[in-house]
């Protein structure tokens, strides 16, 4: 059994399917990392899964989200990434612990 809660950021985003109709790119991505990214990532350095069970859980969230973006739903998961200009949330944690990181060591 998975220790995160991968429904807890996904909530919005059931809730902005069933109100915001326009799947376009523009509209969608916007919705995305206003109100479904911010909350997959609030304290992630902090919480960081180590298992893969979790990570997965977590990739998830943008991997069901970034599928209903129009024109999206056949391309595999990376080339959406690609596509869409993002980063997996998996390296966006690896990111911001590599930044926290240095934040500490430097007193910022």
């Amino acid at each position: 059994s998975s220790g995160i809660n991968a429904e807890w950021p996904l909530r919005p985003g059931s809730w902005v399917l069933g109100v915001f109709k326009d799947r376009t790119k523009p509209v969608m991505m916007q919705l995305y990392k206003s109100l479904i990214r911010s909350r997959a990532e609030y304290c992630c350095p902090l919480w960081n899964p180590t298992k893969i069970a979790d990570i997965h859980a977590i990739e998830s969230i943008q991997r069901n989200f970034t599928r209903r973006i129009s024109g999206m739903k056949i391309m595999n998961y990376w080339d959406r990434l690609k596509e869409l200009n993002l980063s997996s949330l998996q390296r966006r944690r690896e990111r911001y612990m590599i930044i926290h990181v240095w934040k500490i060591l430097h007193g910022v």
